[in-house]
Parts: structure tokens; sequence; C-alpha cells
């Protein structure tokens, strides 16, 4: 028999996880797998080891089955979706990359599922690298769209044809970010376009010449808007093209590019334009470590903006949006899983200064 005490002694931190955990299992957010242990260590900020205890709560109630391997995701109780709690106020899956790529996903999931959970919306986190790979990822999207009916989808750095396969089928989705020219879906993003014009024209207001960005290698449609901004703004003003960057996660390819276009070259750019939280990680301590003085030798702008931006030293010129992104997402989301068809929003951020650009 429980004791009233321990009803009332609070729980351990595995047990919180576990109550989580529960709560998205009945949900249906996992039909077929769990995430595997890593991925829900990362995602809620725990050790493996609180997370393969709150998965033995979960074992011992016949929520999932035993463990086979620590890689792979637990196997779930085909009795368990489809309980009381699927039928939900409603339901959103942010589909992405990863979210070891970049902490501010982590932060700004964090927000939206405030600001939803706040009007009954459950929102879920659905991790795909290879989706986004694939030339023909339609097969893959199937099986997806079977484990996940009824959604309102978000997509987040999403591939085009990733992106147009949602458009086809009719879905109700939604791209946090630019969507791709032609592809049919809302979106909820910066005004990177004229970010980067604006960022573009105070450098050659400065006597700035020669300009370079970083942005992903593969491609995305916000950074593919900051590129031909910048591109055209460099042609408006007679200055040669912008030097152009492409790299993903891969640090010491980042590193490298940087020495051999940045640091060691004798045309070296005069201004570093950065639209990526990792990459500015990376690229503003290694160019210091390399002996830059910014901004003296070399100017740096974020086009973009979050908390480890601002714990920078030094901290960099950037353009903060604050929460109205979210703000915006949260009420697209809403108006979806109402039936409406929410319009796209391009929203301008407020230049903040900082300390690395002259």
């Amino acid at each position: 028999m429980t004791s009233r005490f321990s009803e009332n002694m609070p729980k351990s931190k595995a047990g919180q996880l576990a109550d989580l955990l529960r709560s998205r299992l009945r949900a249906g957010e996992w039909s077929r797998a769990m995430p595997s242990e890593r991925l829900l260590a990362d995602e809620y900020l725990v050790s493996r080891t609180t997370v393969r205890h709150a998965l033995a709560f979960l074992e011992n109630e016949g929520l999932i089955n035993a463990c086979e391997s620590t890689r792979g995701g637990r196997r779930v109780q085909g009795d368990v979706v489809g309980s009381p709690l699927r039928s939900a106020t409603g339901r959103v899956v942010f589909l992405t990359p990863s979210l070891q790529d970049s902490p501010v996903i982590l932060e700004q999931l964090s927000v939206l599922r405030e600001l939803l959970g706040s009007a009954g919306i459950h929102v879920s986190v659905k991790e795909s690298a290879r989706l986004g790979m694939l030339k023909n990822p339609l097969p893959t999207m199937k099986r997806l769209w079977e484990d996940y009916p009824g959604v309102v989808w978000v997509l987040h750095k999403m591939s085009r044809a990733v992106q147009q396969a949602f458009a086809d089928q009719g879905l109700p989705a939604m791209v946090f970010g630019s969507s791709f020219a032609g592809v049919g879906l809302p979106s909820i993003d910066i005004d990177f376009r004229a970010v980067a014009r604006h960022a573009a024209g105070r450098c050659f207001a400065h006597g700035h010449r020669r300009l370079a960005a970083i942005v992903h290698r593969t491609p995305l449609a916000g950074d593919e808007l900051i590129v031909e901004a910048v591109g055209e703004e460099c042609s408006r003003r007679g200055a040669d093209p912008p030097r152009i960057l492409k790299h993903d996660f891969n640090r010491a390819r980042l590193l490298d590019a940087l020495d051999r276009e940045v640091v060691s070259t004798s045309e070296r750019p005069d201004v570093l334009l950065v639209v990526n939280q990792h990459h500015l990680l990376t690229a503003l301590p290694h160019l210091l470590r390399r002996g830059l003085r910014i901004p003296d030798d070399l100017s740096l702008i974020y086009l973009n903006n979050d908390p480890a931006a601002e714990r920078l030293s030094p901290l960099p010129e950037r353009y903060d949006m604050g929460d109205r992104l979210l703000r915006r997402l949260a009420a697209a989301a809403q108006s979806c899983l109402g039936g409406e068809v929410p319009g796209s929003a391009l929203l301008l951020p407020v230049e903040a200064r900082g300390e690395t650009f002259r």
C-alpha cells in the first residue's frame, strides 16, 4: 500500500521524465518505436542514466517493450496508441533535420511548446536528417504521414523536395523559415532579403567593398535569399561579387575554409556576414585565435540573434527578433488546427548594435 506521505513526496528526475514520455506515448506521438536514449537525453537535457530509469518505469507499466539495444528506440506496445489522450485539442509535429546542430532550436521549441500548450496543443518533434538528402523523399514521407495522422506540420530546414511533397499532398503544413519559390506553403520567417540588403548597405556606407558570407552547404531557401540580396547590392554598388563560404556542421572544414578564404588570403574580405548560430560560434573565436582584430582587421555582422550570441565577447553586431517570430508561428499553427489556411509572414528584426562592426 502506498502511504499518503509517499504520494506527496516530490518525484525524481526519472519519475518526472517518465510522466512526460508517458503523455507523449498516449498521445500517439510514437506509434512504432521511441527515439533512442541518446536523442531523449539530448532533447530533455538529462543524463542517459536518467532516461534509462524513466524508460524502466514505462516498461514495468507495459507501455514499451524491454530494451533490445540502447542505440535503437524502445518498441511501443500496440494498445498504447489510441488511448483517450490522443483526442487532445490538437497536435503539431515539428519536423527538423536535427536538434543537435543548433542549440537555439531547443530554446525556440521550449517557447513554442509553452505558447501552444496553454491552448491544449501538444507539440511533438520528429528529427530526420536523411529526409532532406533524398532526391525522392516521397516513400519515406508516406510512412511518416501514416505515423502522424491528423496533425499540423511545421517544417524546419527541410529541402525543396520535402516542402513540395507536403504542398502536393495538401496536408496542413507551414514552413518555419523560408519556403522555396513556387512551393505553395505558408511560411513564417524573418525577412532575410531585407536584412541582407540593410547589412550590405551599411557595409558600403562605411567604406567596405569586399563582402563574404557563410551559409549552409545544403541549399536553404533563406540562405539563398541572402546570397541573392547581397549579390544584388554588390552589383548595384559596382563591387566584386560576395565571397560565399558554403558549410554545414563540419567544424574542421569550416575552420580550414576560414583560414584559406579569410585569414591567409591577400584579398581578405572587409566584412563577414554570418547567418547561422553554429557558424557564428565556430567562426568568431577562431578568427580571434588566428590573431585578427575584430572589427579593426575584419568586421562581422550576425544576421540573426539568440541568447548564445549575446554572451559572446566581442558582442556581435546583430539583428534581433525577440519572441515575435515564435508568437506568429504559434498563432498560425492554431489557425491551421482550426481549419484555416494561415497567411505567410515576413517579419523585420531590429538592428542591435554590437562590438564587431566599424
